[in-house]
């Protein structure tokens, strides 16, 4: 009986000096991790400072606020929080905005100063007289029963003025100048076959018969040679 006492006692005697040390341990445990917190203090801080100022969002040090995003970068996250921060697939594009309004024409310019006046031109021609105006002539014989064409043609660039035609019989008595009661005499200028010349078409019965026709032409340079 005695000796169970004795046990019993030892026994809440242990128990009592373990409660005694269980503070002690955890006080002493709380200054350790204390004292590991405050290793870290170079790192990263609860609060902003002048060379802690970024908060980490994600990670071990969420909250904390660090001298470097990499403190809060080369830990690894956890599988949820790594989820939620990755990005979702990009959205369509939207649609095309209004066109921009157009800008204002630009008012046109002043008209320019007039130029110098240029050296006056020779004077034009007043006067038809026979420095600046010739006369051609062309005759054919004609032939009795057909169709006869003779002109009188004007040098190239010149321009016909007018014109005129002869007839010269040898035997009077035998000439027709028309046929089947019609006239058979074309005259003129602007032919395809003398563009710038006189004309003259005409139909005869008879023999020894001569046509002469003569244009005259207004003489645009080069001069005329006679």
């Amino acid at each position: 009986m005695h000796k169970s006492t004795v046990f019993t006692f030892g026994l809440l005697l242990s128990s009592l000096v373990m409660l005694t040390a269980m503070p002690l341990f955890f006080n002493n445990n709380n200054v350790a991790m204390a004292q590991g917190y405050d290793t870290y203090g170079d790192s990263y801080s609860k609060y902003p400072t002048d060379d802690k100022k970024y908060e980490c969002r994600t990670g071990p040090f969420e909250g904390f606020f660090v001298s470097s995003v990499e403190f809060c970068k080369h830990i690894k996250f956890d599988d949820k929080k790594d989820r939620d921060s990755k990005v979702g697939p990009q959205g369509p594009i939207g649609p095309q905005g209004p066109a921009g309004a157009t800008g204002a024409t630009g008012a046109t310019g002043p008209a320019g100063p007039q130029g110098i006046q240029g050296i006056q031109g020779p004077p034009g021609i007043t006067q038809l007289n026979s420095t600046n105006v010739y006369l051609v002539f062309n005759q054919s014989r004609l032939v009795s029963g057909v169709s006869n064409e003779t002109f009188a043609q004007c040098d190239k660039g010149d321009v016909v003025l007018n014109g005129a035609y002869t007839l010269d019989v040898e035997n009077p008595s035998n000439f027709i100048l028309y046929q089947n009661g019609a006239f058979r005499i074309i005259e003129g200028s602007g032919f395809p076959s003398t563009p710038n010349g006189w004309d003259v078409i005409l139909s005869v019965e008879g023999t020894d018969i001569r046509l002469t026709v003569g244009a005259f032409c207004f003489d645009n340079p080069p001069a005329h040679i006679p």
